[in-house]
């Protein structure tokens, strides 16, 4: 079933209504008129936009629909398919759009009379119909007596303060226009906090033994990107009296070469008989012995001293030591930060402590950008809602978990916006929809496919991405809610809308 909204046809005039020549001129420039008057209707189905424009209806003569499709979701344009247009079991099918969005066809009506039109859209596999009430007339003085009962009309009447923003100009700025739904709407408490730090997302980087420090890298800093594993300090204890690791190194070598050997030697002489299974366990054993001091030391130590390497991938959130100052066992070098896991801490004042229980989850925004984020959207959760006030500090915290794949900055304040119970059918917007004049708020709301109004609202509560409207819209109403600003400056562009339309 498709969902049909109509907005009745307004009549544009192109020439003067009134010819100051004699009545029979009249009357003639007055057909010539009707000629030229186009009608324009926006219909809407599940997925497009429908917009037409056409001339008056005559039997036997041709008139050329010209049907503007936009896609609902996205607001661009159809660049494929066709559209038929069937009234009163005539129907006519365009081709493909030469300009993306617009189909053109031509249409001669059989018959005069009121007749339901049906403009069918397909594309492949995809198709949409919208309908709408037409009517035909037998010649063009069949025009003006129609139009004389219904008491003539009035140029711009019915259109005062409307903007004029093409279709052409929507399709190629980034734009777009929702259907107002009233929805569930959280109830927001406005604060402060910072992104911190999991804990167990820092890494302390030790000494594992004395010496002087020396930086493998000279560029390594605060903020700097590390591998797991790789090597970032080495410790020299060359010129060290006590403890000089290089000459243990050395010694433990020159050990392993000599039991070495001498296991070797005796695994023959026991082939042979030659010693006893005594001493050729004590061989083996000082072998083994001689291997793991070596080894251990071999595994940690180069030629500059001791290797200091990274336990994790990440950054370095802080360097507790400098080039060539001596340090000692267990000593912390630096202090290396993951970062993939955070703390949204918000500062609750204490006056909401009654509505701790209801809080949910979150919106916020760093300092460093106008983006807002959501906890649902960084994977995060509600970890603990603070019950108690810290000494020396007059809030109560609140903590979400966050995942951060690079787009949060730890340390960094924020904007949060704490979401609590949802109220429902509250009618909201984006706040990018809203316009802010002289201390009120504005929008602009699509009255036709190329033609919107300004109107101002009353607002209420916002969590950062929706403002709360509570008077001035309705449902249903069409609202430009990206590309405020384009609609804006067409109105000082155009003003009100003018007595005629072309593209």
């Amino acid at each position: 079933m498709y969902k049909l909204i109509v907005i009745i046809p307004f009549l544009v005039l192109a020439l003067a209504c009134n010819n100051p020549s004699g009545a029979g001129s009249g009357q003639e420039a007055d057909t010539q008129q009707h000629v030229d008057e186009a009608s324009q209707y926006t219909l809407f189905g599940e997925q497009l936009e429908f917009f037409i424009e056409h001339g008056p209806l005559v039997a036997g003569e041709e008139t050329e629909f010209l049907v503007h499709l936009t896609r609902l979701d996205t607001y661009e344009p159809c660049s494929t398919g066709n559209v038929t247009i069937l009234i009163d079991g005539v129907s006519a099918t365009s081709g493909q759009p030469s300009t993306p969005g617009i189909f053109p066809v031509p249409f001669i009506p059989k018959t005069e009379g009121e007749f339901q039109a049906e403009f069918i859209y397909m594309n492949g596999n995809e198709r949409e119909v919208v309908e709408e009430h037409v009517q035909i007339y037998k010649d063009h003085e069949a025009i003006l007596a129609a139009e004389s009962v219904a008491g003539g009309h009035t140029h711009g009447a019915e259109t005062v303060g409307e903007i004029i923003f093409l279709k052409e100009q929507a399709w190629k700025s980034k734009f777009m226009v929702n259907e107002i739904v009233p929805g569930p709407f959280r109830a927001v408490i406005a604060t402060s906090g910072e992104i911190v730090s999991m804990p167990g997302e820092k890494k302390n980087v030790a000494a594992s033994g004395q010496g002087i420090v020396r930086f493998v890298d000279t560029h390594l800093v605060q903020g700097s990107s590390v591998k797991k594993g790789q090597l970032l300090f080495t410790l020299s204890s060359e010129n060290l009296v006590v403890d000089n690791v290089k000459l243990r190194y050395e010694e433990a070598k020159n050990r392993l070469d000599k039991s070495r050997s001498q296991y070797q030697r005796h695994q023959i002489l026991k082939e042979q008989e030659a010693i006893s299974q005594r001493q050729y366990q004590e061989s083996r054993s000082a072998y083994i012995e001689d291997s793991l001091r070596y080894y251990s030391l071999a595994t940690n130590i180069s030629e500059g001293g001791i290797m200091v390497t990274a336990p994790v991938s990440g950054t370095i959130h802080e360097l507790m030591i400098s080039d060539g100052e001596y340090t000692e066992p267990g000593k912390i070098l630096a202090i290396l930060s993951t970062n993939r896991n955070l703390m949204l801490r918000a500062d609750l004042p204490q006056q909401y402590y009654g509505q701790l229980k209801e809080i949910e989850t979150a919106n916020f925004r760093p300092a460093y950008t106008d983006q807002v984020f959501t906890v649902e959207e960084m994977n995060g959760s509600l970890l603990a809602a603070g019950v108690s006030v810290a000494e020396n500090n007059h809030y109560l915290p609140v903590i979400f978990r966050l995942e951060n794949e690079g787009q949060l900055l730890e340390g960094a304040f924020v904007e949060v916006y704490l979401l609590t119970s949802a109220k429902h059918d509250v009618i909201s917007v984006p706040v990018g929809a809203l316009g802010e004049e002289q201390g009120g708020n504005y929008l602009y709301v699509q009255m036709t496919g190329e033609s919107y109004s300004k109107r101002y609202v009353a607002t209420g509560q916002h969590n950062g991405l929706l403002v709360e409207i509570t008077s001035g819209l309705q449902p249903g109403d069409r609202v430009v809610t990206e590309g405020l600003t384009l609609v804006k400056a067409a109105s000082m562009a155009t003003g009100e809308i003018s007595d005629g339309h072309t593209h």
